[in-house]
């Protein structure tokens, strides 16, 4: 027998601590009602679980976002729901106005209705908001709207003054303003002994008077006596619509006898990216079967955009002499290209366009720098692989007023799980019921505010008279197709983010199970486990003084 060492006493003492040590951790989960309380319960489990509550709360965070986003697309499909409540009420007494029963004290008090509801209509444009941000009025104070060139009026300034003398127009002279035509052969001014200086006045209310079917040239364009007597041309309308030629026409002052034409220019915004050094026009396009096209964003892996998976060669007739097949033929390209992007995952981070002079454009939608992989040049696009971005100017759309208010709802737990949403500008002159003082179809002078002030900055529609009347009826069914068309894409982005919800609801739920089944503990397994622990943490207990007695066995052999 030995006393220096009490080994049984020491071995029941050991299993006394892990029991007591197994009871404590069951205590603990039971506690808590987790397994996992600490990384050592489950080192994988607890890396496993973390993630996975990230992402649940992602999702819980993203069904939120999501209904956010409802709230802002209600808000603003119900400003529009009144701003079709109000052109319905314009159409409608340009209806009665055009009516022959009318007097004119009677349209005149209708005109004054037409002009405070297309105030009403600027101000629901300008004052719709949420949460601080302007909705209706086309992103007039976002970044990008700061970056906004408003459309032009095609200006012509004759280079020669007028002439002494009588003053006669050959045959063939005309000027086209906005593609109809006014004969100047019957135009006569001034005298024998006319100076230049009465001959340009004469001229110009001459001019003025000109008409065209009906229409007068000063409804359609300002002309001014500018110094040293030469004629001034302004066109009243504005944006890449904008156009005027004059042929034959050296007695206003042109620099040449035949034709010479000059147009406005679209409103643009500044945006970075790539742009051709020649315009689609320069040649016809032909894009070859199996022809692709390499981008590279910021520091990404390029990335291959297949352009013609067929096997024909795409064409597209940019040199027609018809400029209006021209034009459709390479807005057929742009958007051919945008549909390879998208195919390719790029739609998101590069978007083709045409400039305002028709040079193709490759806008970065990320910010990021683009280049473009070798090969380009063989395709006709105008844009060599050489090419280094830079500022452009994007078309946002004759006569636009703004850019429209753009803004990302984030739908998802992770990075780049966002959905896209566009709002255009749905003011009076986005939706084509106001113009300039004077401008055919509106009244001669400005009488529609924004809507916050007095200040009148721009004319109605014109119901004063039968026929004026008549044509605002189609203006005002082409302003209430646009307004519909917003308010079908907020409704069809609502019922998606709808669907966006139900569906990360489902993922959540999904998700938390799972991460339950790792993190959660078994109450009735752990109870069974606590009450086996504590079985044998009282029986080491009762075990260990036993040993401990075991060695007062000695002192029977000293007496």
């Amino acid at each position: 027998m030995i006393i220096n060492h009490n080994i049984p006493a020491l071995n029941t003492h050991r299993q006394l601590s892990i029991n007591t040590s197994n009871t404590n951790k069951n205590i603990e989960k039971l506690s808590s009602g987790l397994r996992i309380n600490r990384a050592g319960d489950d080192a994988a489990g607890l890396a496993i679980s973390e993630k996975m509550r990230g992402q649940i709360r992602g999702l819980d965070q993203a069904s939120r976002n999501a209904q956010d986003g409802i709230s802002l697309i209600q808000t603003a499909e119900g400003a529009l729901n009144e701003t079709h409540s109000i052109l319905q009420r314009m159409r409608e007494i340009s209806n009665q106005s055009a009516n022959g029963t009318n007097t004119d004290s009677d349209r005149q008090a209708l005109q004054d209705e037409m002009n405070q509801l297309t105030s009403e209509v600027n101000r629901i444009g300008n004052t719709t908001e949420f949460n601080t941000q302007k909705l209706l009025n086309g992103g007039i104070g976002s970044s990008d709207s700061e970056k906004l060139t408003q459309a032009t009026n095609a200006k012509k300034a004759m280079g020669t003054a007028i002439a002494t003398g009588a003053i006669t127009f050959g045959a063939g002279a005309k000027i086209t303003i906005d593609d109809k035509t006014f004969a100047l052969s019957a135009v006569t001014a001034g005298v024998g002994t006319s100076t230049a200086a009465e001959n340009a006045k004469a001229l110009k209310t001459a001019l003025d008077a000109t008409t065209s079917g009906g229409v007068k040239l000063s409804d359609l364009v300002d002309i001014k006596v500018g110094a040293g007597n030469t004629l001034e041309f302004t066109a009243k309308s504005s944006g890449a619509t904008s156009k005027m030629e004059f042929v034959n026409a050296t007695a206003l002052g042109a620099s040449v006898a035949t034709s010479i034409k000059v147009k406005g220019d679209p409103s643009t915004v500044e945006r970075a990216g790539l742009q051709g050094a020649t315009a689609l026009t320069a040649a016809a396009v032909s894009i070859a079967s199996g022809s692709t096209i390499k981008f590279t964003i910021g520091s990404e892996s390029e990335v291959t955009v297949n352009l013609n998976t067929g096997t024909t060669p795409k064409t597209y007739d940019t040199t027609n002499a018809d400029a209006n097949v021209a034009k459709a033929a390479m807005e057929s390209l742009v958007k051919d290209l945008n549909a390879s992007l998208q195919a390719a995952g790029m739609d998101s981070k590069v978007t083709a366009s045409l400039s305002k002079d028709n040079k193709l454009q490759f806008l970065s939608e990320t910010g990021k720098d683009i280049k473009v992989g070798a090969g380009t040049t063989a395709l006709g696009l105008g844009i060599a692989s050489t090419a280094t971005i830079g500022n452009v100017q994007q078309v946002v759309g004759a006569g636009a007023q703004g850019v429209g208010f753009s803004t990302k709802f984030q739908i998802g737990a992770n990075t780049g799980q966002s959905m896209s949403l566009q709002i255009n500008d749905v003011r009076a002159a986005a939706l084509g019921i106001t113009g300039n003082a004077g401008q055919a179809g509106f009244t001669k002078d400005n009488n529609v505010t924004n809507g916050s002030n007095d200040i009148k900055g721009e004319a109605a529609l014109n119901i004063s008279t039968r026929e004026d009347a008549s044509k605002a009826i189609a203006v005002l069914d082409k302003a209430t197709s646009l307004v519909s068309s917003e308010r079908a894409k907020l409704g069809a982005v609502q019922n998606r983010l709808e669907h966006t919800i139900n569906n990360l609801g489902t993922a959540s739920e999904n998700l938390t199970a799972a991460e339950s089944r790792i993190r959660d503990v078994d109450m009735a397994k752990e109870m069974m486990s606590q009450t086996k622990n504590n079985i044998l943490a009282q029986a080491a207990q009762a075990m260990l003084a036993q040993a401990n007695q075991q060695p007062q066995g000695v002192l029977q052999l000293l007496r």
